[in-house]
Parts: C-alpha cells; sequence; structure tokens
C-alpha cells in the first residue's frame, strides 16, 4: 500500500509540475490556471496506473522467475527493459543487464 500512495503521490506533483510548466506557453497564464489542475488530475491517473502495476503485476513476474528456477537478483535478469519509439511508432526494446559488479 506504501508504494501505491508514494506513486499516486508522484504522479500528482509531477503532473502538477508539467501543468504549471504549460502555463508558459500560453497567451495569458493567468487566465489558464486550470491547466495546472488538469496537469495534477493526469498526473494522479498516470500513478495510479503506475501504482496498480506496480503493487499486482511485478511481483507477479518476480514469481514466475522464482518458479522457472532463476534467481530474482541475478545479474542475467533484465534490470530495465524500455521501448524505443519513433515517428514510425514502436521499433523495438532496449533492455539493459548487469552483466558484472566490481565489489
Amino acid at each position: 500500500m506504501k508504494e501505491f500512495i508514494t506513486l499516486t503521490t508522484y504522479g500528482v506533483l509531477a503532473g502538477t509540475l508539467v501543468g504549471t510548466a504549460s502555463l508558459a506557453f500560453t497567451d495569458q497564464p493567468g487566465e489558464n490556471l486550470q491547466l495546472v489542475a488538469r496537469g495534477a488530475s493526469l498526473g494522479l491517473y498516470a500513478g495510479i496506473l503506475l501504482g496498480i502495476y506496480v503493487v499486482y503485476v511485478v511481483p507477479g513476474k518476480e514469481e514466475e522467475l522464482i518458479e522457472e528456477g532463476l534467481d530474482v537478483n541475478s545479474p542475467y535478469v533484465p534490470r530495465s527493459v524500455t521501448p524505443i519509439v519513433s515517428k514510425k511508432g514502436v521499433e523495438g526494446v532496449y533492455a539493459q543487464w548487469q552483466i558484472y559488479s566490481f565489489n
């Protein structure tokens, strides 16, 4: 629950910052303050979706890895997976692994 609340809070803060920054691109910022509230609202929704994903989906993926016999803390498990997006759409996926750690 703590992760969910934290991600939702960060979503609201990020959305508020984006909404505030968007005021710089309007002709009359004083009359467009609803953009701040709209940004906070969209950030809240994004935070809720991310929170649901982290709380319900991510633990299931770790359980699947454990069931397959893979160590979740193994350096061979992907640490970061990001889609590669261009004007044409999604072109691929970028994955990052830690091969070796110098301790």
